[in-house]
């Protein structure tokens, strides 16, 4: 199956979920509405998963601000066949610092923004230094008049900032070097859980690569130096769905569930030196990742989370365990 056929299949279906979950979440509303009137949905505070996206906000002129950090700490390899392979001498080490900015620009289009700085070490290389990775801007749209339950679709790019070519080292590497177009889906919806509130998400987003990538000596792309010629970058992006139970009104328990994917990359080009011809592909390669947290919600607009994100299962990729944290504020 081709990746562009995989990923229509898995839009079409979380659209059509999404639209079964509002009809369902609104009937779930007004059968409660009618069978008792003491006993609504609770009031739930929320700051959102570690991973899931979150629809376009509900005002005109509404900001909301999240800083993360996140480590990255190497536990491994899935190979192609799935099987996890553990290395004793230890991968990269890392930290990543991103914050991300939305602005509502009418009740239904949000303006998007996520900057990101990471700092790399380890693994037999020298540290990267604090890089400005390549920085994603998206237009979301909210289909329904409503926050929760919501329907939403995401439309922007990705744009190569981050160093991608001609590195001191490969641990410099931190952008892919190419133009990306951003698209998906997400819906939400609220439900009470015995007698809690409980907030679902799911979600399906795709990165598509528009132009190519110029390399020249070191690169992301594990050329060395000498090497001058061009990478074509393969699609990306993830899917899934994230619980968000309330324990209290403040304290939240928050899981993520989600696939991420990635399709094969390829490089072709000479080595200067060695006038080699070269041309690699690297595969498809995906992962399965758990992400449990914890929220606190000081106000409806102010909480914070932390976590960890476990990759349980993949093929063709490195796993990382990704303890992190974040503050939310809406004004």
């Amino acid at each position: 199956m081709s990746k562009s056929l995989y990923f229509s299949l898995v839009l079409s279906s979380v659209v059509s979920i999404a639209a079964s979950c509002q009809e369902a979440a609104f009937a779930g509303t007004t059968a409660q509405a009618s069978d008792s009137a003491d006993k609504p949905l609770p009031e739930q505070w929320y700051t959102g998963s570690l991973y899931s996206p979150s629809p376009a906000l509900p005002t005109p002129g509404m900001i909301a601000v999240e800083p993360y950090v996140a480590a990255g700490v190497p536990a491994g390899t899935f190979n192609s066949n799935g099987h996890l392979k553990t290395h004793h001498a230890g991968g990269q080490d890392s930290i990543s610092q991103s914050t991300l900015f939305k602005y509502g620009l009418t009740s239904h289009l949000s303006f998007y923004l996520l900057p990101t700085y990471s700092y790399s070490w380890g693994g037999h290389a020298k540290p990267s230094g604090m890089k400005f990775n390549d920085l994603p801007v998206e237009f979301q749209y909210r289909l329904t008049p409503h926050y929760t339950p919501s329907i939403s679709l995401y439309l922007g790019f990705q744009a190569p900032t981050g160093d991608y070519s001609n590195l001191a080292n490969a641990s410099e590497g931190v952008g892919q070097g190419g133009w990306f177009i951003r698209y998906g889906a997400h819906t939400q919806f609220a439900l009470p859980f015995f007698k809690h509130a409980m907030r679902v998400r799911l979600w399906v987003q795709a990165r598509q690569p528009v132009t190519d990538a110029r390399l020249r000596n070191i690169s992301s792309y594990g050329t060395s130096n000498g090497f001058k010629g061009v990478a074509h970058p393969g699609a990306f992006g993830n899917d899934g769905g994230s619980v968000e139970l309330g324990i209290t009104k403040r304290w939240v328990f928050a899981l993520d569930l989600y696939h991420t994917w990635s399709a094969s990359s390829s490089v072709r080009g000479i080595n200067r030196f060695t006038r080699e011809q070269i041309h690699t592909r690297t595969g498809w390669s995906g992962a399965f990742n758990v992400g449990p947290a914890i929220e606190y919600n000081f106000t409806a607009d102010v909480g914070a989370i932390a976590g960890v994100i476990l990759p349980v299962a993949g093929h063709n990729t490195s796993r990382s365990i990704q303890p992190q944290c974040a503050v939310f504020a809406m004004f």
